[in-house]
């Protein structure tokens, strides 16, 4: 088996040899650069890496993509596509050659998310087509690009062992150009659920709300939006753009995902702030429930801190149930041992129970 681990580059000096110490167990490693002012290139010649200086205008990271596919070795059995701020985790290519059978064309491999390089703490994870076959594939989108299969039948594989980190660098200009390629994209496929989700939601980013709520609207009325966590994902932006309508749009947005913390702690809040002590409780009990992470790029940290016990303390000291006001009280300090109000709530609390205790 020959393996090549290719991508393209624009200012990744910061990330380059990284890249390539992650990959230097493949046969070939192809970096197409798109016009980088830094020293990626000098960085990445020196690890060893093949460089290849391109252009591309208009600009669409699709075209560049394929251009960087097409200049891999024909003699390549397997292809590996890894972004410049993501790295392979040592030993994968053991892993690759026993999981890959004559007849697969794609592998997903398990892609984690960290904060940070030193930072080991996986923030979310999902599974990923980053590898596959020389011959039938092909990037299609000018931004959010897809690899597709053009072949005749496609034969995927999974491989939770094989592991590439992510840790994206939000701050690059690259991003800039984002919403206007998701614009010639969904004009291009108005009927790509994934593109209009996406547009949609940097429209909001962007305080278009008007052309935002609509565009949700759309994605989630089009026959290929099917997947539970980003149809709520949309309902959830819907519900933060038409606060008239808040309630409705979280009871659809929990109906249609139930089992995402966030919806819950969304509908917490509303309820707080609405002082509705008993959904309040009913919501916190539901989201403390919850105890799993879809493992979705959806999946928001915050949601797993302190925030849902502590409104839930709230709730149960409202509603005089003061067992629980003190049980998650501790919860909440105990996942924010700085914070001083919480300090106090839980002083409270304690006393409050043990006061009525004295008094029973």
């Amino acid at each position: 088996m020959k393996v090549a681990v290719y991508t393209i580059a624009l200012n990744e000096a910061a990330n380059a040899e990284r890249w390539a110490n992650s990959a230097v167990d493949a046969d070939y490693r192809i970096v197409v650069d798109t016009g980088s002012t830094d020293d990626t290139v000098e960085r990445l010649t020196a690890a060893g890496v093949t460089v290849h200086r391109i252009a591309v205008r208009p600009w669409r990271f699709d075209d560049a993509r394929n251009a960087a596919m097409a200049l891999i070795p024909p003699d390549v059995d397997v292809c590996c596509t890894m972004d410049m701020d993501r790295f392979l985790e040592p030993g994968w290519r053991p892993k690759l050659e026993a999981a890959w059978q004559p007849e697969t064309t794609a592998l997903f491999c398990q892609t984690v998310y960290r904060s940070s390089v030193d930072d080991p703490t996986p923030l979310r994870s999902w599974p990923a087509k980053n590898f596959h076959h020389r011959w039938g594939y092909r990037f299609r989108r000018p931004v959010h690009e897809a690899l597709v299969f053009t072949g005749e039948r496609e034969v995927t594989a999974n491989s939770n062992d094989i592991v590439m980190f992510e840790v994206q660098d939000l701050a690059k200009p690259t991003r800039s150009s984002y919403l206007p390629l998701m614009e010639v994209a969904h004009k291009e496929d108005p009927e790509d659920a994934q593109i209009c989700f996406w547009l949609g939601r940097d429209l909001m980013w962007a305080n278009q709300q008007e052309r935002a709520v609509s565009l949700l609207e759309r994605y989630l009325e089009l026959p290929t939006s099917k997947w539970a966590e980003e149809r709520s994902e949309a309902m959830r932006y819907i519900a933060r753009m038409r606060p008239e309508q808040k309630l409705s749009w979280l009871d659809k947005a929990r109906m249609e995902a139930p089992h995402r913390r966030e919806i819950w702690l969304d509908l917490a809040e509303e309820f707080h702030s609405k002082a509705d002590w008993l959904n309040l409780f009913w919501a916190c009990t539901n989201g403390i429930e919850k105890t799993h992470r879809t493992g979705s790029y959806l999946d928001e940290a915050n949601c797993w801190g302190f925030r849902l016990y502590d409104l839930g303390a709230i709730a149960s000291w409202r509603l005089n149930v003061m067992d629980q006001a003190v049980e998650w009280g501790q919860r909440a300090l105990e996942l924010d041992t700085g914070n001083q109000r919480l300090k106090d709530n839980l002083d409270f609390f304690i006393r409050h129970r043990d006061d009525l205790r004295a008094g029973a």
